[in-house]
């Protein structure tokens, strides 16, 4: 008899589960028979997250019952829950993971004939990187300069968050060139250390990812098409299971039968000055929490207030509002890349790709900044496309991908040829095209689990597997 492969999603708000709700750590019991523990308490969870812009955001719906909605105060009217974050898990049992982590930023609830209680989550970085505005200056020497590592590494101890170490990441390529190009000042005028990050690692030609992947953090990414990058992308479907993507490295995802359900490819010329990037710097701004115990509601504590709080401790750089408008100053030294590499990414997002599937086992942890391939119906060549916004939606027991990808104008060249070569190679290997392509293969590919999609030993296979399975019941229970 067959197995039903089935997407699973896990809400643990702290250590509870929301999406098989027994109470414990102090929440509520509210099922009375035994029939009914185990259930869950939030459905249609939904996760969005962009390369750049605005940072993940998701919401759920909560059971609107009154017992559901008793528990819902119980989280919301205690100060540790409030303090906690909520983990959002989308993955295949034995398969590959992806954990977003948010905190609680709203609600919005209906009455009458729908009766719905929908919760809003953020990324704890809107506290940290969106929380309050200074002025910044930094002055090095003018015949050395400043690595621009070290200038964004003193840019966030100005901006408070120093004791945030994995606050921001660099891919490899990125972080070879900020560690070669230098600068001699960096000023900036009633600005955030989200959008101050965005201003200087355009500077130097590089993009910032915000996201919640495991963790809150920012990372700088190179130029994909740059031709002086020289950067893996790994194969997704080699990643093991149980396992969660890095939000520092690009993966690569073939498209075809068995995969897609929709996909649109436009390519629309636009004037070469004009700027296709987007920057945090138009990101709305968290604002603290006015102080009237009239106008908030008691008690109330919750991650964004406390890293917003921690955000504005004294530095050397003035808190506050100056001027009426945010501005962003950078000197470079040697920079000599900068110019094409900045260029290079405007040219990424001269073509788009919108494509809306189900989560198939091999769409599990795609993210902005990976790779996704589409062979030609001929098989002659590939086409790379840079994903730029992901949002995983479930509904029942489905659990949707919607994506949007960009690149530059142009077919049957990869932006980068080596790339290209490599996942036409395994789209050959794994004969997804070619005359020995059949829909069979394309099914393996996109509906095998990790244990069963590589060629290991009997042994090993066997003691991949066990430990697959320990993994999840020792966090999850039986599944």
């Amino acid at each position: 008899m067959a197995n039903l492969i089935i997407p699973r999603v896990r809400v643990l708000w702290g250590d509870v589960n929301l999406t098989s709700y027994t109470g414990g750590g102090g929440a509520p019991e509210v099922f009375s028979t035994e029939g009914e523990k185990g259930a869950p308490i939030v459905y249609d969870i939904s996760v969005n997250i962009s390369a750049e812009g605005d940072g993940p955001t998701a919401e759920m719906k909560w059971d609107p019952t009154a017992k559901g909605f008793a528990a819902y105060e119980y989280f919301v009217q205690n100060p540790e829950f409030m303090k906690k974050q909520i983990s959002v898990e989308f993955f295949y049992p034995k398969g590959k993971k992806i954990v977003f982590m948010f905190v609680w930023a709203g609600q919005t609830i209906n009455y009458g004939n729908d009766m719905t209680v929908t919760v809003k989550m953020v990324s704890e970085l809107a506290g940290q990187t969106n929380a309050n505005l200074r002025s910044t200056a930094q002055a090095h020497d003018e015949d050395k300069g400043a690595k621009f590592l070290d200038v964004m590494k003193k840019n966030q101890k100005q901006f408070g968050l120093d004791n945030f170490p994995n606050l921001l990441k660099f891919s490899k390529p990125a972080e070879e060139y900020a560690n070669k190009a230098t600068a001699i000042s960096v000023y900036g005028s009633d600005t955030t250390f989200g959008s101050s990050t965005a201003n200087i690692a355009k500077q130097m030609g590089a993009s910032t990812f915000v996201n919640n992947i495991e963790e809150a953090n920012i990372v700088i990414f190179a130029p994909y098409s740059f031709k002086g990058v020289k950067e893996d992308v790994i194969d997704a479907s080699s990643v093991e299971g149980g396992k969660s993507p890095d939000p520092s490295k690009r993966y690569g995802y073939i498209l075809g039968p068995a995969i897609i359900d929709t996909l649109t490819r436009t390519a629309m010329w636009k004037p070469p000055q004009q700027d296709n990037n987007r920057t945090p710097a138009s990101q709305p701004i968290v604002i603290n929490p006015r102080k009237n115990k009239d106008e908030i509601q008691k008690p109330t504590s919750n991650p964004q207030e406390k890293s917003g709080t921690t955000a504005a401790k004294p530095t050397t750089s003035p808190l506050g509002v100056t001027v009426n408008k945010g501005s962003s100053n950078v000197q470079a030294l040697d920079n000599p890349e900068a110019p094409d590499r900045q260029n290079a990414l405007n040219q990424e997002k001269a073509a788009t790709l919108d494509m809306n599937t189900f989560m198939c086992p091999l769409l599990v942890g795609i993210k902005p900044n990976d790779i996704v391939f589409v062979p030609s119906l001929s098989g002659k060549y590939i086409e790379d496309w840079i994903v730029q916004d992901v949002s995983y939606s479930q509904s029942n027991g489905n659990v949707t991908v919607n994506l949007n990808a960009t690149r530059v104008i142009g077919t049957g060249t990869p932006m980068q040829e080596a790339i290209g070569k490599k996942f036409k190679g395994i789209a050959e290997e794994r004969k997804l095209i070619g005359s020995d392509a059949s829909l069979e293969n394309w099914e393996k590919y996109a509906w095998g689990l990790p244990s069963q999609a590589g060629t290991p030993s009997a042994s090993d296979a066997a003691a991949k597997e066990a430990a697959e399975v320990k993994y999840y019941n020792d966090r999850y229970g039986e599944a």
